[in-house]
């Protein structure tokens, strides 16, 4: 059913393709086929329709609320791709006739999804079909779409009906007004609506050519409207053995485009036909070369290679690479990556901490300028989370749990089933799970400790951060009977738990928030410059800085044991009933327990969503051992469910870090497997970004030993046993790299020779060393280094 190799040599590796159809299917195709660039994403629907299809077409940032009881969410926009296909006045449709020949695949190299077919229709007449569509790579507001047909056995009459469809909506909410329809010199048709709550408006615009045999054909089309639809249509008598071909160019704009921003809804209309009447002028061919040409381009700088046992590993890391080219709004700072990116409506496209702790490592270390743009998001969003903590009585910045557009909390307050009670399960994570304050915070020390980008930390990140460490001080509640600050009533990363006091992961990360803008603050103030003039004015922080210091040195920190080394995940974790969890834990389905146990239950089972303290063990790394990481490890791994697509990558990345490479290696095959694996209905909501984050994380980081910690660059590679190469790009503090790691040596090469050479400074294995001129060559056998 679902395939991984390609039809020659040179496709293996870059090729995912469905082998047969089934309409069981077509949830997990639509999402793992779904294709764009960051500004738009457009779910892989068939152009014929089935019952059960999600035609999605989402465009980054454009969030609207359908009523006042709902959250924000992505609108979905007109469908361009349908076309409704008759040969011979019947209708062309895979469960009628009979399939002799099929195979659709995506490949990776070039962004392009193609579906080929012989098809014997109802009454013998056999057909073969083609379709090829791109989401430019080149021109962000541009779709381009073939379609081929050829009768092979009688002369046929061929209709293909194309439509803008505005009647599509996100589960039965429309978030439109229907605006403008109208067809323009025969061929080009565009169809405006406006979101019924924030107003944005959004120009889709459709260009069409015909030809036959390669042959332009001028053609008149007949067209027509109806409710929130426009369309051609276009007939024509084809002879046996000659092929029809319509091509179709597509446009999104949106009155939320920086460069159309000003612009009212009839100039931005005219401004969408002159930028696709300009694009005409490649037509599909010249255009998909301009695509094809940017995706080289992306490949050539950021390709991972590896030389493995399983071929699969190499077409796993360049699946999430793709998908992360997607899924991330690279064109815009207002914007950041949803927790389904823009492939489906799977969390309705809000922003989680996802982005910092799993998503933005991946640019940070290969795109920086993206990296830049996605803890910039941050800042624009600051005042939504200054909100927040006043409405919940507290000072700062708490950043929302779910975010959109404006920085408020958009988590939905109802959810699944409760099993027990029989009624809506009662979302906390909106309220209670507050550790993303702190996240957000280590993205952007984490972004600047990388880059050295003292603009960004003057103009944004100093401000998030003071903010950030003025909320946790004031979140703090004093103990008496401890003499301490505790945490109480929250959810850590471990989503099982829910009202816990002290979770471990939430108090370390507030009280590095809280330290890190002392550190920050007071070398701002020594230094007397103006930023700290600008921000002591703005936010008092002299004031601040009293309270910082009076609190830091009063935080609970969970320790761990003396004997087994473990840390409590919260004050009751340890207390709690142990059960047999082998039922859960080799499940099919996630979150399987639900059907057993009710959160609330949940809470009373030394059981785990996902990881917890070892996400802690990862973001602040320096301040644990060795052996207190192993032996979290293996205490808190049985016990956790994977029930969060997140929880794979980080447990083999840890495992890499205690030098279990044959636990990692498994870890990491299973993460490969959330999205890409033959489960056909693990992605039916859309594409699992933290994890497509987190393979990347669990290859670079754990398998190729990649970490900054204050400024200092670390690599400790520990290949597994199934690989005998790994070879990936590393951007450092303005510096391009190429790090190719064997088993016998690891070398670090500079892919920008002409910039300044200042000497690399690294430790490997904990051996410092410079790298001065091109290339720094170190042998891995024996020792620590093996």
């Amino acid at each position: 059913m679902i395939a991984y190799t390609g039809l020659n040599e040179q496709s293996h590796g870059w090729v995912v393709a469905e082998s047969a159809f089934d309409a069981r299917y077509l949830a997990k195709y639509e999402t793992i086929f779904c294709q764009g660039n960051g500004y738009m994403g457009l779910r892989a629907a068939h152009e014929e329709s089935y019952p059960g299809e999600r035609r999605n077409l989402f465009v980054a940032g454009t969030y609207n609320r359908f009523g006042v009881q709902e959250v924000t969410e992505l609108p979905n926009a007109a469908d361009m791709i349908q076309l409704d296909i008759r040969l011979n006045g019947r209708p062309f449709h895979l469960e009628k006739g009979k399939l002799l020949q099929y195979r659709r695949e995506l490949d990776l190299r070039k962004g392009e999804l193609k579906r080929e077919m012989l098809w014997e229709d109802e009454q013998g007449e056999w057909f073969k079909l083609s379709f090829r569509r791109f989401v430019s790579l080149y021109d962000r507001h541009l779709i381009g779409q073939r379609v081929e047909i050829t009768p092979l056995k009688h002369d046929a009459d061929i209709s293909i009906r194309s439509s803008i469809n505005g009647q599509l909506t996100n589960s039965g909410a429309q978030h439109f007004i229907e605006g403008d329809r109208r067809v323009f010199d025969k061929e080009l048709i565009q169809y405006t609506a406006t979101t019924t709550e924030t107003g944005i408006v959004f120009v889709h615009t459709l260009a069409h050519q015909l030809l036959e045999n390669g042959v332009r054909i001028e053609a008149a089309p007949a067209p027509s409207m109806e409710r929130r639809k426009v369309s051609l249509t276009y007939k024509r008598k084809v002879a046996a053995g000659k092929t029809l071909t319509l091509d179709k160019l597509a446009s999104m704009h949106t009155s939320l485009d920086l460069e159309w921003e000003s612009l009212d809804a009839l100039h931005l209309q005219q401004a969408a036909r002159h930028h696709l009447r300009k694009a005409e002028e490649l037509g599909y061919c010249g255009q998909f070369r301009k695509h094809e040409e940017a995706w080289q381009a992306f490949w050539n700088e950021s390709s991972i290679e590896m030389d493995s046992q399983d071929a699969f590993d190499q077409l796993a890391i360049r699946f999430a690479q793709y998908h992360l080219v997607l899924m991330t709004p690279a064109h815009d700072s207002r914007f950041s990556v949803g927790a389904k990116g823009l492939t489906g409506e799977g969390y309705k496209g809000h922003v989680f901490w996802d982005t910092e702790v799993f998503i933005l490592p991946y640019f940070l270390y290969t795109h920086p300028e993206i990296a830049r743009n996605l803890v910039t998001y941050r800042y624009h969003t600051l005042n939504g989370a200054r909100s927040k903590a006043r409405d919940n009585g507290y000072e700062g910045a708490m950043y929302p749990w779910e975010s959109a557009l404006t920085g408020e909390e958009e988590t939905p307050e109802w959810g699944p089933v409760d099993i027990v009670t029989g009624t809506p399960t009662y979302i906390w994570t909106g309220k209670i799970e507050q550790h993303i304050t702190a996240d957000v915070a280590y993205g952007v020390w984490h972004y600047y400790q990388a880059t050295s980008d003292q603009a960004y930390m003057d103009q944004y990140g100093y401000e998030i951060l003071f903010e950030t460490a003025t909320f946790w001080a004031s979140r703090l509640e004093w103990n008496d009977e401890k003499g301490q600050y505790h945490i109480t009533d929250v959810i850590g990363p471990d989503e099982y738990k829910e009202h816990v006091a002290n979770n471990a992961f939430t108090n370390y990360m507030a009280y590095w928030n809280i330290t890190k803008a002392m550190a920050c603050m007071k070398q701002l103030r020594e230094a007397d410059s103006q930023v700290y003039q600008r921000l002591n004015e703005k936010l008092g922080l002299a004031e601040r800085l009293k309270v910082w210091e009076e609190k830091s040195a009063l935080i609970y920190l969970p320790k761990p044991d003396e004997t087994t080394k473990i840390i409590p995940q919260d004050d009751t974790y340890l207390m709690k009933q142990v059960i047999d969890l082998s039922k859960y834990r080799n499940q099919e389905q996630v979150a399987s327990i639900l059907n057993d146990y009710s959160m609330t239950q949940l809470s009373d089972i030394q059981v785990s969503k996902q990881a917890d303290i070892l996400v802690l063990f990862y973001l602040l790394e320096d301040w644990f051992t060795k052996e207190t990481k192993a032996a979290n490890w293996h205490y808190y791994e049985p016990k956790t469910l994977h029930d969060s697509s997140l929880s794979l990558s980080t447990h083999s990345m840890l495992a890499s870090d205690v030098a279990e490479s044959e636990l990692a290696y498994e870890m990491f095959q299973k993460a490969c497997q959330i999205d890409l694996g033959t489960n056909m209905h693990s992605s039916d909501e859309g594409i699992h970004t933290a994890s497509i984050g987190g393979i990347w994380k669990a290859a670079v980081m754990g398998f190729g030993g990649v970490r900054s910690w204050e400024g200092a660059l670390r690599l400790n590679p520990r290949l597994p046993e199934a690989w005998e190469r790994l070879s990936y790009p590393l951007a450092w503090q303005g510096e391009r790299l190429r790090v190719t790691i064997t088993k016998q040596e690891m070398k670090i090469e500079r892919l920008n020779p002409d910039s300044v050479q200042k000497p690399i400074r690294m430790t490997i294995h904990g051996k410092a060393y410079e790298l001065v001129d091109q290339m720094l060559s170190i042998s891995l056998e024996g020792g620590d280094l093996a």
